[in-house]
């Protein structure tokens, strides 16, 4: 039978192991997280492409721990989102070892193991869908105010991290529905005090896109593909959705059909559970559908996190203990090894280097120095990809300000006056093979910045060898300068 042991003894492994593992295996951040702490340094109310929450918090743990916070910070989001499911299972009447066992289940989807290094806006919203769908059931269940607040902050902070995390109240609403209370639901005061306090939450960045031409809807609404969508694909889309996901959770399906064939019986889900486990799967194929839009399997990452309660109980998972902890301890095991393999050896097993396998500290103090000795001062502005950019803004000691591939629009946190006065830095890389005939020159990269800024003068191109490699290979990277007027 699980305990609370073995529910702690989970989170502990990915506090430690998913933390450290990273650190050992990266020389730079990945590229979600370094675009995340660009963002977070700018301390605005959002940014090109999302709302401000995963920004902040990247900036913060970064400041304050290094790059081992950016992993920290996302197993957090883990494992607090574990717990959050962990009191949902308890409050809708498992015992106390289904409900640690719908946790455990979690090692055998990658986004919660794997994929959960890379710091991001999916992550982030994690113990936002636990605790808030915790809160509603509970507000339901035990008749009480307070939890509705809960509700509130949870969809509130979760939209500042990412639109999406609306669709958090699908599933809750489905769970409603198929234990009778949703018109009593949407008849309590309760639920529309959640919205107005998670409206107040949001209304800051609302303000702000207001001001800013809704930047970040554009962004998400050109990563649909939606617009000019040809009749099949509202066909092939959803069911290429649902292929994807069936082959995230292929581990927990092949843990079901096992408990079958060893002649487990199935017994009674808790009612809501099916709501919780599938509401949001069947909202995005109904819209997929109805918009002919094409689902990114990574906007489904907090969606699988109720899986576990409706499988454990229904396939009665916790009567057979060892075959789950042998599934998801391997599940486990194999997610580190492919990590260690991958990112770790990965700079002697491809040619083409890895994000994290980039030489992070290497670029950002090759241009600042490059910088410090043509002007003799900071450091305020580079102009390059976010990456790029990020890894200046990162690494380097003057913490420059990233115009995103020289669009203003995606940088609303400077100005061009503000870059005309103190100058700037351009960056781009050439080719990853410091010898190879084949370049990026400076218009290829940035079309129109010759003529925005004529004062502009190309610099000798930086060679940095990538790390822990035995082939002596190094990338080729433009770099020119926009000298402050000042």
């Amino acid at each position: 039978m699980f305990t609370l042991r073995n529910l702690w003894g989970w989170a502990l492994f990915h506090l430690i192991v998913w933390s450290v593992l990273p650190l050992m295996t990266n020389t730079c951040l990945p590229l979600d997280s370094v675009e995340a702490v660009l963002w977070g340094s700018e301390w605005a109310w959002g940014y090109d492409k999302h709302p401000p929450l995963s920004g902040w918090a990247a900036e913060l743990f970064a400041r304050t721990f290094g790059d081992v916070g950016i992993y920290l910070l996302s197993q957090l989001c883990v494992v607090t989102a574990g717990f959050g499911i962990y009191k949902l299972g308890r409050l809708l009447k498992l015992n106390e070892g289904q409900a640690v066992c719908a946790v455990l289940l979690l090692e055998c989807v990658h986004f919660y193991t794997y994929s959960s290094v890379e710091f991001n806006v999916n992550i982030i919203q994690l113990p936002f869908w636990a605790w808030g769908w915790y809160w509603a059931m509970c507000a339901v269940e035990n008749r009480r105010f307070l939890p509705w607040i809960g509700l509130g902050v949870c969809v509130g902070l979760g939209a500042l991290a990412k639109y999406i995390a609306v669709f958090m109240l699908i599933p809750l609403f489905s769970a409603w529905l198929l234990r009778g209370q949703l018109w009593k639901v949407l008849r309590n005061p309760g639920l529309w005090v959640a919205g107005l306090v998670s409206v107040g939450i949001f209304l800051p960045h609302l303000i702000w896109m207001v001001q800013n031409d809704w930047v970040t809807l554009t962004y998400g609404l050109d990563r649909t593909g939606s617009e000019g969508a040809v009749w099949w694909q509202h066909l092939w889309f959803p069911l290429e959705y649902v292929l994807s996901n069936v082959a995230v959770l292929l581990p927990l399906i092949g843990l079901a059909v096992w408990s079958r064939v060893a002649g487990v019986k199935m017994s009674e889900a808790p009612k809501g559970a099916l709501g919780l486990a599938f509401g949001a799967y069947g909202f995005m194929v109904v819209l997929s559908l109805v918009m002919g839009m094409e689902p990114v399997s990574m906007w489904a990452v907090p969606i699988p996190l109720a899986f576990g309660i409706w499988l454990t109980s229904r396939f009665r998972l916790d009567e057979s203990p060892r075959r789950v902890l042998l599934v998801s301890a391997l599940m486990g095991l194999i997610a580190v090894v492919a990590y260690g393999i991958v990112y770790g050896m990965g700079p002697k097993l491809r040619d083409k280097p890895h994000r994290v396998n980039y030489p992070g500290k290497a670029i950002a103090e090759k241009v600042e120095s490059v910088w410090q000795e043509a002007t003799d001062s900071e450091l305020s502005f580079v102009i390059a990809d976010e990456f790029l950019g990020g890894i200046v803004n990162h690494y380097g000691e003057d913490r420059a300000s990233v115009m995103i591939r020289g669009v203003l629009a995606r940088s609303a946190y400077l100005t061009e006056d503000q870059v005309h006065d103190e100058g700037a830095i351009v960056l781009w890389l050439k080719t990853r093979t410091a010898d190879s005939g084949r370049t990026k020159s400076l218009e290829q990269v940035f079309p129109d910045l010759r003529e925005r800024f004529p004062q502009l003068v190309e610099q000798d191109d930086l060679l940095i060898p990538w790390p822990r490699r035995s082939d002596g290979k190094a990338g080729r990277y433009g770099l020119a300068i926009i000298p402050p007027a000042l």
